[in-house]
């Protein structure tokens, strides 16, 4: 399942950061890309959640060091756990795929496009405030 939630991540590369975003056709933010992904895979029940509220949302989740990450997983990024800003899908290999370059004040594709905000894969520490890494439980696992 973890091989095929990456491949439908990737599949979203170029889709346009919107804030607020909830949905490929769209546009999404970087919550709403992960909770867009899990919710195909079955993995949360229907709702909006920011980054922090996806940490209390996925009811099976596991601090990891960033050397147990597998595919799948989330790397969190913000000013401690306790304030807990953007979220991306760890692909493994280092890298993680999810929405980049936008922030509240892209509410259009055309001020996404301006600046490249898009779903991006990058290395995981392509910013220095990763707090958390979480494990999330799949079915079967």
């Amino acid at each position: 399942m973890r091989e095929h939630l990456v491949n439908l991540a990737l599949k979203l590369v170029g889709c346009p950061y919107i804030w607020g975003g909830q949905n490929p056709w769209a546009g999404l933010d970087c919550s709403g890309f992960i909770i867009w992904i899990y919710q195909v895979f079955g993995l949360l029940p229907s709702g909006d959640w920011t980054a922090q509220g996806l940490v209390k949302a996925l009811p099976s989740t596991e601090k990891l060091l960033v050397t147990e990450l597998k595919p799948g997983d989330l790397v969190l990024y913000g000013e401690g756990s306790l304030h807990l800003s953007h979220v991306m899908l760890y692909a493994g290999g280092g890298l993680v795929v999810g929405e980049s370059g936008g922030g509240h004040l892209t509410t259009t594709r055309e001020e996404a496009a301006k600046k490249g905000a898009q779903v991006k894969v990058k290395p995981w520490k392509y910013r220095d405030d990763a707090q958390l890494f979480l494990h999330v439980w799949f079915p079967g696992e």
